[in-house]
């Protein structure tokens, strides 16, 4: 076994805490050599609930840098911020794995996939509901023509941002932005294929604590042929879906019906299935191949392993690959606001 990829982590907050206590100590093939923020008061709660040694805590990246031998940056600071950070580590020669939505637009997301390229340095997007049984059988299903070619497919997502104790009212776009990149992004994943034209529109609720829409209907043309039908509401009050949705594909040979990641933490696959039909049968399961990693582990230890060995792993979601997941919700929201007019996700790649 090859020595675990050093990284180091920058941002501590809500959600970078998260990374910091529940995922990175799990991969064996890394090894964090450096914890990062720029709140004293971040760096120190974080020290005592994770023991972690205060000289390896740094208030900046560059501190980070200059103090560890480290071969990587995990990027877990705020959207705003995740365009900067990458950068910075990038010119410092590291590779790179950022949370997700990668940047604010695809535009920026495009630059920092070149930059990436030319420095020769992995750039990886957390994109981690890829990384389910549930999706990747349905891509193979789709893949290996099981399914025939796919017409059409139907995207669900309920959820209530009150009952779960949602924090980011405030945020830009918090469905079409911050959540439904992960329906896009599987999207692109299990059709292989890539969007060419949005249509979208969006809407709050009197009641709603969002600053900004936070349901949408989305109408998607691929390459290919297929059409996709997206529903997303962080307003419902009808039963809440798994959170990477509720599925139903349309193929010449048969229909598939799945879906992933549910919502108990202790066991997130409870909720992955897939059921196949065909026209006169009755549905049958797809037997689930089980992953050593999901989730975010998932992400991390194929990001590990794209570095390490030098080739990307299936389900891999190189910055290159997500500047096109990310050009649909770029798509969708600029629809939206121009009242549903259909957008060309070339329009969305293309400087103004």
């Amino acid at each position: 076994m090859s020595s675990p990829l050093r990284l180091i982590q920058v941002g501590l907050g809500f959600w970078g805490g998260d990374w910091a206590e529940t995922i990175l100590p799990g991969v064996a093939s890394v090894q964090v050599v450096g914890w990062v923020d720029r709140d004293p008061k971040v760096r120190a709660a974080k020290q005592d609930a994770l023991g972690l040694p205060a000289e390896s805590c740094f208030a900046s990246l560059n501190e980070a840098l200059n103090a560890v031998e480290a071969d990587a940056v995990v990027v877990t600071v705020p959207l705003s911020a995740h365009a900067a950070v990458t950068q910075e580590a990038l010119d410092a020669g590291k590779h790179v794995l950022c949370e997700k939505p990668f940047t604010q637009t695809a535009i920026e997301a495009k630059a920092l996939a070149e930059r990436a390229a030319t420095a020769d340095r992995v750039l990886m997007v957390a994109q981690n509901y890829r990384f389910f049984p549930a999706p990747i059988a349905v891509r193979d299903l789709i893949g290996n023509g099981r399914m025939g070619s796919v017409a059409s497919l139907s995207v669900d997502f309920r959820s209530n941002a009150n009952a779960i104790g949602y924090r980011y009212w405030d945020i830009p776009a918090p469905l079409l932005g911050d959540m439904a990149i992960h329906h896009f992004d599987l999207m692109r994943m299990v059709l292989g294929d890539d969007a060419v034209t949005v249509s979208c529109r969006s809407w709050n609720d009197t009641a709603s604590e969002f600053t900004h829409d936070a349901a949408a209907a989305a109408t998607i043309q691929f390459a290919g042929g297929a059409v996709a039908s997206y529903r997303g509401s962080w307003l419902s009050h009808g039963a809440p879906t798994p959170w990477a949705g509720e599925w139903r594909i349309d193929g010449s040979n048969a229909e598939a019906w799945w879906t992933s990641r549910g919502r108990r933490p202790a066991d997130p696959t409870r909720d992955d299935c897939v059921l196949l039909r065909r026209e006169e049968g009755a549905p049958s399961s797809v037997p689930l191949t089980r992953l050593p990693h999901i989730d975010r582990a998932g992400c991390l230890a194929a990001f590990a392993e794209a570095v390490l060995e030098g080739v990307e792993p299936p389900a891999f979601s190189s910055a290159r690959d997500n500047v096109l997941s990310l050009a649909i919700s770029d798509a969708a929201i600029r629809s939206a606001a121009e009242k549903g007019r259909p957008v060309q996700i070339r329009e969305v790649l293309t400087p103004t």
